[in-house]
C-alpha cells in the first residue's frame, strides 16, 4: 500500500512538472499571452540626458500601452520642478523632453528618476544615470 501511495505521488507530481513546462513553453511559443498581461501596464524610458547651461533636457518614451503623467522628476534623490507639457498625459509610444532648471558640476554621476501620477513601480525602466560633461 505504501508503495502505491509513492508511487502515485511520484505520477502525480510528474505530471504537475510536464503540465508547468508545456504551459511554459506556450506562452514562450505565443507572446501575445503574455502581452495580455501587459496590456495595462505604463512603462517609461528615459533615453537621452543633455546638460545645457543650467538646465537639463531628459528625454522620455512611453514604452508602455497606456498613456501616463510625469508629476515628478528626481534628480539625485531630490525632486525637481519641470516643465513638460506638465499635467498633461503621455501617450503609448510618445516621445517627450522635459526641461529642467539644474545647476548641475561638470564631471559628477546624476541619477534621473521619474515619478507618474499613476504610482507604478517601475524599476530600472525609469532610472537613468549619467555623468555630466
Amino acid at each position: 500500500m505504501a508503495i502505491n501511495r509513492r508511487l502515485a505521488m511520484y505520477i502525480i507530481l510528474i505530471v504537475w512538472t510536464l503540465t508547468i513546462a508545456s504551459l511554459a513553453v506556450h506562452s514562450w511559443m505565443n507572446p501575445e499571452i503574455i502581452g495580455g498581461l501587459w496590456k495595462y501596464s505604463v512603462d517609461l524610458s528615459i533615453t537621452n540626458v543633455q546638460f545645457d547651461n543650467d538646465y537639463l533636457n531628459i528625454t522620455v518614451r512611453n514604452i508602455g500601452f497606456n498613456p501616463t503623467t510625469i508629476s515628478s522628476v528626481i534628480t539625485n534623490q531630490t525632486s525637481t520642478l519641470h516643465t513638460v507639457p506638465a499635467h498633461e498625459p503621455i501617450s503609448a509610444g510618445e516621445i517627450i523632453s522635459i526641461c529642467i532648471a539644474f545647476k548641475w558640476i561638470s564631471g559628477y554621476t546624476y541619477q534621473m528618476k521619474l515619478e507618474t501620477t499613476d504610482n507604478f513601480d517601475y524599476n530600472s525602466c525609469n532610472t537613468f544615470s549619467t555623468i555630466a560633461p
